[in-house]
């Protein structure tokens, strides 16, 4: 009897044990048990279990979860923490619970540990020649991981790693921001940075500290040290770097700058003001804002154009136009120039002409009345403006075509015709000789320039010579023929 007493008290704690377990416990799966670098809103996640509705999930400070954090009960597989302590281990557990309100029995209890501090980002730790808005950031992630669940970061920065001086800057920003623009540091200043993060519950430990040095001094651009022949509104160029309310640029003829003409801009390229012709100029730059400037730069030196260069008639050339055009060198900056030219190489008398200047315009003067021909002139120039006029040109030279006629003494007695003309693209050069003769011919522009230069040879009698202008331009030019003294020139109109 005692027997089959014990054997049903045996069936009846099996029969009631399986009847508590007959649904299973989760199996958690993130995070993986003690891992580290948790965000303060990390997502609780288990697999789902086979008839359970519901969960009932507990968070705790501890492994006896006397200290309970989370005690809820959900639909989902998962739970989103929020404002969780930074640094901090914390376990959890989670039981299944069926629909005739039967639970399991509780998981394993896993732990981890939310992130202790942010990582900052730039500027490099150590760097220098930082601007004085340097922007701070800090990185968006903890190791691989996005942050989240934070609300705030506050970041200090101070010259003094203590944080403790009067130089001391306190800022935040949201959650979702990771940098922050400074606004007119020191320069040449040596800066330490550190940021933290926060949300309503806590604040993380603050990140390592990090040292940066402001720049201080810019630097020159353009135009190059030591460079000569500039204009005398030259631009003047420094490096183009943020942080700055206002420049000061100084120009002096002297090195030690004891007499300098100083100037204000905001801008970081300026033309050059009230500068001479020829003379060597140092410079130097410094910027500022309202709490600090920075040291004046390395000083550069450039030299002004001296005088221009005549270009055109070219130097010693002959035969050309009555009414040349004169071409010199541009001096940017200048008022105006000055032509003088003369047959006599003195200048004792001369013409003298004042051609305004205009910088996007190559200089130029057309003689207006015609020179004397067979004539060597001589001519020069020189620029100027309210202040100053520079040296002349080197003096040029050059000898005007003859007079248009025939020289008696060949050509006088000679038929010589030139037909077409106006030409296209061939004229014909007919002579009637009482011998062969050989004969220099050449065509000249206005300019004094030979486009067509060769010797032609007429039988006795009346012969003929064609030559081709595939090479000539339309316009308006001077036939030239030279046998021993004789000359012989006429104007030739080419038009195609």
């Amino acid at each position: 009897m005692k027997k089959y007493i014990f054997t049903g008290i045996i069936l009846l704690v099996v029969t009631c044990i399986f009847a508590q377990v007959r649904i299973d416990s989760p199996a958690l799966v993130a995070p993986t048990n003690n891992k580290t670098n948790q965000m303060p809103d990390v997502v609780l996640d288990w697999n789902p279990v086979i008839s359970a509705v519901k969960y009932n999930i507990q968070l705790a400070e501890d492994q006896s979860f006397a200290n309970i954090v989370i005690d809820s009960v959900t639909e989902l597989s998962a739970v989103k923490t929020n404002y969780l302590k930074f640094n901090f281990p914390y376990f959890w557990r989670v039981r299944a619970i069926d629909a005739q309100e039967q639970s399991s029995l509780w998981s394993q209890t896993w732990s981890f540990t939310t992130f202790e501090k942010i990582d900052l980002n730039k500027p490099n730790n150590n760097s220098s020649d930082n601007v004085a808005d340097v922007l701070l950031k800090w990185k968006d992630r903890i190791s691989a991981v996005v942050i989240t669940g934070v609300e705030h970061f506050d970041i200090q920065i101070d010259t003094d790693p203590g944080f403790n001086t009067p130089n001391l800057k306190e800022f935040t920003t949201n959650g979702t921001t990771y940098e922050k623009r400074m606004d007119q540091l020191l320069f040449g200043q040596d800066y330490h940075w550190r940021a933290r993060a926060r949300h309503a519950n806590d604040e993380s430990e603050w990140s390592a500290v990090w040292k940066f040095t402001t720049l201080d001094e810019i630097e020159l651009k353009k135009p190059n040290n030591n460079s000569v022949d500039q204009a005398l509104n030259v631009n003047l160029r420094w490096d183009d770097v943020s942080g700055f309310k206002k420049f000061d640029y100084q120009l002096d003829i002297h090195e030690d700058f004891s007499t300098p003409t100083t100037y204000l801009t905001e801008l970081t390229t300026v033309p050059a003001e009230d500068l001479k012709y020829g003379i060597k100029y140092y410079w130097r730059m410094r910027g500022r804002h309202d709490n600090d400037t920075t040291n004046w730069s390395a000083a550069w030196n450039f030299t002004t154009s001296a005088k221009v260069n005549l270009t055109s008639p070219a130097e010693g050339i002959d035969s050309v136009a009555l009414k040349p055009q004169f071409k010199w060198s541009q001096i940017l900056g200048t008022t105006g120039y000055e032509v003088e030219y003369s047959s006599d190489n003195s200048f004792a008398t001369s013409v003298i002409n004042q051609i305004p200047a205009d910088d996007a315009t190559i200089p130029f003067f057309n003689v207006l009345y015609a020179l004397d021909a067979g004539t060597m002139y001589y001519w020069r120039v020189r620029a100027y403006t309210e202040i100053d006029t520079s040296d002349y040109s080197t003096v040029g030279t050059f000898v005007t075509m003859p007079a248009t006629g025939i020289n008696e003494d060949f050509f006088g007695t000679s038929s010589l015709s030139i037909y077409p003309n106006p030409a296209n693209n061939v004229i014909n050069i007919r002579l009637n000789t009482k011998e062969t003769v050989n004969v220099d011919f050449e065509i000249i522009d206005l300019v004094g320039q030979a486009v067509i230069s060769r010797p032609l040879q007429f039988r006795t009698g009346e012969s003929e010579q064609q030559i081709l202008l595939n090479e000539v331009s339309n316009g308006v030019y001077m036939v030239k023929f030279i046998k021993d003294d004789a000359i012989y020139t006429s104007k030739l109109i080419v038009n195609k």
